[in-house]
């Protein structure tokens, strides 16, 4: 079992913190993901639904207990702000420091790095839009977003399938974002376990995604054989 934090919810209510920790097991048990994905996959749905209190806390803590830097969440907050939003990822972003200063962490300044030309994302990294100023908005921001180094191409993909899964975006952005994913070498039960990891986040939006992605596997099939 991983080690995950949780002592402020026993605190509150001791049931509740066993029903956490059962889930937990549930979850971080799937073996298609690495834990540093899971709690990176974590920490986007949280900044995607403006969850900056006692959860976000717990899961920034737990990155910093598995050995995940500062600079990485910062690159992780970065990454996650075309599709959550700019101002919830800067409330995310100040949030973030406070709670790595009263967790010890090395906040040091660190380069942030650029990817380089051969891991660029795919153009319309959030789908097709016929609005041509809106198109280049998005690309332009999107490309700068996937430029994060600090996070390797598969954990991007996963983390941008988990934006997915949270605003339900299940069309264009999420056949694109599984294509990436398997194109960054994961198998098909890689993503499905990424996919299936969003099930702690809210069961309907897992459900809609888990049977959407039966779709889209089938349907890149031909190209990943």
């Amino acid at each position: 079992m991983v080690d995950l934090p949780s002592r402020p919810l026993a605190d509150i209510d001791p049931e509740f913190e066993r029903m956490a920790l059962e889930t937990g097991r549930l979850v971080y048990g799937l073996t298609g993901t690495t834990l540093r994905e899971k709690l990176l996959q974590n920490l986007a749905d949280d900044i995607c639904r403006l969850q900056t209190g006692l959860a976000f806390e717990l899961h920034v803590q737990a990155a910093a207990m598995h050995g995940i830097p500062y600079a990485d969440l910062l690159a992780l907050v970065r990454f996650t702000a075309p599709y959550s939003g700019y101002p919830a990822a800067a409330d995310a972003l100040a949030r973030l420091a406070k709670v790595a200063v009263g967790l010890g962490m090395d906040t040091g300044p660190a380069s942030p790095g650029r990817a380089g030309p051969e891991d660029a994302p795919h153009t319309g990294a959030v789908g097709a839009c016929g609005d041509p100023w809106t198109a280049n908005f998005l690309a332009d921001r999107t490309a700068r977003a996937w430029s994060e180094h600090r996070l390797s191409a598969r954990e991007r993909a996963f983390v941008a399938l988990t934006t997915d899964v949270c605003h339900q975006a299940l069309g264009a952005p999420f056949r694109l974002h599984v294509k990436s994913a398997l194109e960054a070498g994961a198998a098909p039960e890689h993503v499905r376990d990424a996919v299936r990891f969003c099930a702690e986040h809210g069961a309907a939006r897992v459900t809609a995604a888990v049977g959407e992605l039966d779709s889209v596997l089938a349907a890149l099939a031909p190209d990943h054989d």
